[in-house]
């Protein structure tokens, strides 16, 4: 393994957190509101910027996992990485519409996410669904 094993788990952390986070928070309820008060443009920046800041907490997590498990001799793959990340942000914004952003200061949520990210993480690459047909991350 190379000092890049982190770096490309973070990176396909935050891509699939871009990428799957406005589209999950599109199909939500309260996006009709967030086009009412700044328009259909800029919901989506809103979203994208929202979920930029999410991927990068949701990357910590995973990277954070993944230097404990590669420290433990186990392997792990983008394909967990990119699991554990869709899986994060599709249940963080679920939950954030149940719970309301009133419920609970941004901080807390924040490291809330990252553990979760790290358990997501760690869970999957310890499971086969993170290990079938996918090579390690070198």
């Amino acid at each position: 393994m190379n000092g890049f094993v982190n770096l490309k788990i973070f990176a396909t952390a935050l891509a699939v957190t871009v990428l799957v986070g406005p589209v999950v928070q599109w199909l939500m309820p309260t996006w009709a509101a967030l086009v009412d008060d700044v328009g259909a443009g800029g919901a989506w920046f809103a979203s994208i910027m929202y979920h930029i800041v999410y991927g990068i907490i949701i990357g910590a997590g995973a990277a954070l996992s993944v230097s404990l498990l590669v420290r433990r001799g186990i392997e792990v793959t983008v394909k967990a990485a990119a699991i554990s990340a869709c899986i994060a942000i599709i249940l963080f914004d679920i939950g954030f519409v149940l719970i309301g952003s009133k419920a609970v200061e941004f901080s807390y949520l924040a490291i809330l996410l990252a553990i979760f990210s790290f358990i997501l993480q760690t869970v999957i690459s310890l499971t086969p669904i993170g290990k079938a047909h996918s090579s390690p991350v070198t």
